[in-house]
């Protein structure tokens, strides 16, 4: 009887959080990175499939999203028009799109809070939303607005940055 015995390693890429900050500063330590920056705050998007992981975005306190969202495409800058930016007092949101579904609004402070919700109808007909926002501090935020189908499923997704003045 003949016993034959194999070995062998193999090494992957090593996939770590970089980014590029021009009026702040990053620190890691061990398998954390903190990064900060000056009066900047979006969201970070994270796709990936069986072979890659692409992070991409702007800097933000927190950003927590399912893969499966990024699959998800965008409203079109027609489909949605904010008005005015900056607010002082009541902003306008216009969603025009063709399906039938349901919009989910959220806005989001700057650390990620939930500052307001609406859900609405969408028969294909232009929606229009009027939130008076004069009880908010000054300060920018996150106007996430989401478009579900009648079945549950996400069709169309978009994150607009609003800023709030006194």
């Amino acid at each position: 009887m003949l016993l034959l015995f194999a070995s062998s390693n193999a090494t992957g890429q090593n996939i770590s959080a970089a980014i590029e900050n021009c009026a702040g500063k990053t620190s890691a330590v061990g398998d954390f990175s903190l990064a900060w920056s000056v009066g900047e705050s979006s969201v970070i998007t994270t796709m990936e499939n069986s072979n890659l992981i692409l992070t991409n975005g702007l800097l933000q306190q927190y950003s927590k999203i399912n893969s499966d969202y990024n699959l998800v495409g965008n409203f079109l800058l027609s489909d949605v028009t904010i008005y005015p930016n900056p607010v002082k007092s009541i902003l306008n949101i216009n969603m025009l799109h063709p399906d039938n579904g349901n919009y989910q609004l959220e806005l989001l402070d700057i650390i990620g809070q939930k500052v307001k919700e609406v859900k609405l109808d969408n028969s294909g007909m232009i929606i229009t939303e009027k939130w008076n926002l004069s009880g908010l501090p000054a300060g920018s935020y996150i106007l996430n607005i989401r478009l579900i189908s009648r079945t549950g499923g996400l069709m169309k997704k978009g994150a607009y940055k609003i800023f709030k003045l006194n």
